[in-house]
């Protein structure tokens, strides 16, 4: 019993080691301070492509 009440509290630690700055992370970024940069080089590099049109004589 005392070895699951320590494997626990050992699981616990490391999740909150891991976690807690992918948590600051994720929160940062879903806070739209990037999202607005990365769809706007997105849709810049979207219509900066060459356009593929061919005519049909």
């Amino acid at each position: 019993m005392i070895s699951l009440v320590g494997l626990c509290l050992l699981v616990m630690a490391l999740l909150h080691w891991v976690l807690e700055p992918l948590e600051a992370v994720f929160t940062w970024t879903l806070q739209l301070n990037l999202l607005p940069w990365l769809l706007g080089l997105f849709f810049i590099w979207l219509l900066a492509g060459e356009s593929d049109r061919t005519t049909s004589n």
